[in-house]
């Protein structure tokens, strides 16, 4: 099966997007499939080094450090389409590449799939319009969009009755975006790297956060916690991995919070490190609203870690709360639980076993192998059309 992959983002840039695109890449090419990747090019993308990778010219998002706007033109694209012999397309957003990789399968009669990853309303504030105008626009966007394409993904099943809501009348199906198995390889080995590498000592009780530092990630939350976790555990670091429009607010922050011995951001980490971070903290931190599945949560629990998450519907599907882990709804109710894993170290391992346990169910082989299944309905009903 040959599968064209439409994205408006891609590595270098880090998202969760870009890390269910490259997994469900290498998921497919480990079973004989071939998948081509359209993305933006940035200006430290090695295009030498790629394989399947084609690149569009692109610019600088007004609004988003790192981020770049691919121009969704080419004139040698249905040459090259036409070339590859496709078998179905599957696009990861709504708008730039994703409305080409539309035009692309009507052109050529291709089934077309969507996966909905993000809701892209949480993320009006990156738009030079008025917020609640952006939002209702998004959401008119997304459903003409959806109701173009044969069946649309949803990571989660609260995110499928949350389109479902825009008035979509094309098929939807959850089907979450696969952790890969290093992650369950984790031990908690890694717990003398991590001190090693941010000059921790040993009585120090590490707290998590992985992802993107934007405004829609709700950071802020966690470091307002860490003010009253600090006041009776003094030891206790955050440590905080990713880069972001607002590392530069949220270090202020910590600034006038005088929590700069305790909240440590560690910047962009190779998936190697990352790995040893997962293994090596005590307890994984989250925060966000605004997630479509969560899929640092899932890896977290993967790699053994309990989770103490603020409560939202998608994270609730993640998280069996009280048996491996917490969603909370308060910053009180956080401090708590936060003080109350470190305080009961049986607990806390019980519950980071039973977080491993809980997270087999998204395995990236075991999703793949739905993901296939839906290629291929998708391809016998384009046929019989």
């Amino acid at each position: 099966m040959r599968i064209g992959i439409f994205t408006d983002s891609y590595h270098p840039y880090i998202s969760g997007v870009v890390r269910s695109i490259e997994l469900l890449k290498e998921e497919l090419e480990s079973r004989g499939h071939e998948a081509f990747i359209f993305a933006p090019n940035y200006p430290t993308a090695s295009q030498s080094q790629e394989r399947n990778v084609f690149r569009f010219f692109s610019i600088p998002a007004p609004t988003q450090r790192n981020f770049y706007l691919p121009i969704p033109f080419s004139p040698r694209l249905p040459f090259l389409v036409n070339t590859l012999k496709l078998d179905v397309v599957h696009v990861h957003s709504p708008f730039l590449l994703g409305s080409l990789g539309t035009i692309i399968a009507k052109r050529f009669n291709l089934p077309l799939i969507f996966t909905f990853h993000t809701l892209y309303h949480f993320y009006a504030h990156y738009l030079p319009f008025g917020k609640s105008v952006s939002a209702e626009i998004i959401k008119k966007w997304n459903k003409s969009f959806c109701n173009r394409c044969d069946l649309i993904i949803a990571p989660s099943l609260f995110v499928k009755m949350l389109i479902e809501e825009y008035g979509i009348t094309k098929p939807i199906d959850v089907i979450p975006t696969g952790i890969n198995n290093a992650y369950y390889a984790a031990s908690n080995g890694g717990k003398e790297w991590l001190k090693k590498r941010f000059n921790l000592n040993h009585e120090d009780r590490v707290l998590l956060y992985v992802g993107r530092l934007g405004k829609e990630k709700n950071i802020n939350f966690l470091i307002d916690a860490m003010e009253d976790i600090v006041i009776t555990m003094p030891r206790v670091k955050l440590l905080i991995v990713g880069t972001g429009i607002e590392e530069s607010s949220l270090k202020i922050l910590c600034y006038q919070k005088n929590l700069q011995q305790n909240v440590l951001f560690c910047g962009r980490l190779s998936d190697s490190e990352l790995l040893k971070c997962y293994a090596g903290a005590d307890i994984f931190t989250f925060a966000s609203q605004s997630e479509t599945q969560g899929l640092v949560v899932g890896e977290a629990k993967a790699a053994g870690l309990p989770v103490v998450c603020r409560y939202s519907p998608c994270l609730s599907e993640i998280i069996v709360n009280g048996k491996d882990g917490f969603l909370v709804h308060t910053r009180q109710d956080f401090v708590e639980k936060i003080k109350y894993l470190l305080d009961n170290e049986f607990i806390r391992d019980a519950m980071g076993k039973k977080a491993k346990i809980n997270a087999i169910r998204y395995s990236s082989e075991i999703l793949a192998k739905e993901m296939l299944q839906r290629y291929q309905k998708a391809i016998d009903d384009k046929t019989l059309s």
